[in-house]
């Protein structure tokens, strides 16, 4: 019998497609031959085929976008240091992973627009978004007047529009409950994979040095966030009784050990407070009565670390002495936070309808400085009054919609959800949010940080996402009915 080969006929469009990705492809190794070697031409083509794979991809694409900022760690990770430089800026401040989240948000796009699909809003997010772009626009026009370029005020305010753009993009995303639910445990088992080599890096010696005689962890929020986060998830699983996996649970002390063995005190009352909130939450009316005396036990641990005068060597208890008042006002980084609030504070009350603007230094007018930082003059450690410096009134607003927003979300996925997964990640992320705000009093992350920024972006529309998803998808995988732990 002879052979025949048996083709699907071609339409006009996929010629005109194939004609013109051939005739891209050569003015490309044409153009980049003149500027580069022509080993890197010849794989430029192939770079862009990738980015053209992903570009179709929105599940892909998203994933890469939120990955990417977990797994590689900036310049102050000791481990694999060579990665520290996919956040070199590449065009004024942008770098290429801000490149990864303008590629997932282009594939969120263009899927819908194939599918004709209409744009989801979640209406939780209305609110602080008309109240971001109102503070981008002072901003803007704020930081104008100050001499800089509108080009150049529309890019330092690219971490900002990620909170408006990101969200909603992803609550876009068309996905199956079941490879959500793949991605959640794929992001608890990062978490736990970056906690392993944070213990490994301090075994390693390679971490920044605290205290005169140990190293850290991660000094960046973004892991202790996540790895934060993923604490939260395993406590609030095993106080609801929703069963985790056995691999989870005995990830807990990794986790727990790369979160202390960090030295962020911001942190570390960050978890605490979110652990007492999934108590809160999670137990049962009878269980609920123990918060009250178990919450004053850890208050009064708190005040006694920071009372008493510890002779210990051990950078773990002078890091958790120095939460005492006293010592915040001898150490010179913590007194300069301080008196960076003070001066911030009165330039605030000069001007506290349009702030400062996009770009506009403050200055040491009212208490002068016990060290300088270079570029420091447009951050403040504490961000609440860093969204109103740079975004007036407008921008304190929209930080404090933003996360009442984000705990709204987290609140439905955990009452309303009947997936145990789905619920863990809404319990988890509403005492993180709670836990955020506390921490943010002593550091700006949210719009001011780049990694921080992109996960949480992409964390608050995985939260609109899945509380956007039908009752009967997620039925169908769940219990088919509230656990008994659901708080009233």
């Amino acid at each position: 019998m002879p052979w025949r080969l048996n083709l699907r006929a071609t339409d006009g469009r996929e010629v005109l497609t194939a004609v013109a990705a051939a005739i891209a492809t050569a003015l490309i190794v044409l153009a980049v031959h003149h500027k580069v070697h022509s080993a890197v031409a010849l794989v430029v083509p192939l770079v862009l085929v990738l980015v053209v794979i992903v570009l179709m991809r929105p599940v892909l694409a998203v994933t890469i976008a939120l990955v990417v900022p977990i797994l590689l760690e900036g310049p102050a990770f000791g481990l694999f240091s060579f990665v520290a430089h996919v956040y070199d800026p590449f065009y004024k401040r942008l770098t290429p992973v801000d490149a990864l989240v303008v590629l997932a948000i282009a594939s969120v796009a263009l899927d819908m627009l194939r599918e004709r699909r209409s744009l989801r809003y979640p209406r939780e997010l209305r609110i602080p978004h008309v109240l971001l772009a109102l503070g981008m626009v002072c901003g803007i026009a704020i930081g104008k007047n100050s001499g800089d370029g509108l080009k150049s005020l529309i890019l330092a305010e690219n971490l900002i529009a990620y909170f408006i753009f990101v969200p909603v993009a992803v609550a876009n995303v068309r996905v199956e409950p079941s490879r959500l639910k793949v991605l959640l445990g794929g992001l608890f088992a990062l978490a736990v994979f970056k906690a392993f080599l944070g213990v490994i890096e301090i075994a390693g010696h390679k971490g920044p040095a605290i205290e005169g005689t140990s190293n850290l962890t991660y000094y960046e929020p973004t892991a202790n966030w996540v790895i934060m986060i993923a604490l939260l998830g395993v406590f609030a699983a095993l106080i609801a009784r929703l069963r985790p996996p056995l691999w989870m649970v005995l990830a807990t002390p990794l986790l727990i050990a790369s979160l202390l063995l960090s030295y962020r005190r911001s942190f570390w009352i960050a978890a605490v407070l979110g652990v007492l909130l999934v108590v809160l939450l999670a137990l049962s009316p009878v269980g609920r009565r123990l918060l009250v005396p178990t919450a004053l036990i850890v208050a009064a641990g708190i005040w006694l670390l920071g009372s008493i005068n510890f002779q210990s060597q051990n950078p773990i208890v002078k890091r958790a002495a120095s939460l005492s008042p006293t010592s915040l006002t001898t150490n010179v980084e913590d007194r300069y936070r301080l008196d960076e609030r003070a001066n911030v504070w009165g330039e605030l009350k000069e001007k506290p309808l349009t702030g400062l603007g996009i770009n506009v230094s403050w200055n040491a007018s009212k208490r002068p400085l016990p060290v300088e930082h270079e570029e420091a003059r447009e951050y403040v450690h504490f961000a609440a009054l860093w969204w109103w410096m740079k975004m007036g009134i407008f921008g304190l607003l929209a930080y404090l919609a933003l996360l009442i927003a984000t705990a709204r979300l987290s609140w439905l996925v955990w009452r309303e959800r009947t997936e145990p997964i789905f619920r863990v990640f809404g319990l988890a992320s509403l005492c993180g949010v709670a836990g955020l705000l506390v921490a943010e009093t002593t550091a700006t992350f949210t719009a001011a940080e780049l990694r921080f920024t992109i996960v949480f972006a992409i964390q608050i529309g995985l939260l609109a996402l899945i509380a956007g998803l039908p009752r009967a998808a997620t039925d169908e995988e769940g219990t088919g009915s509230e656990p008994d732990a659901a708080p009233a």
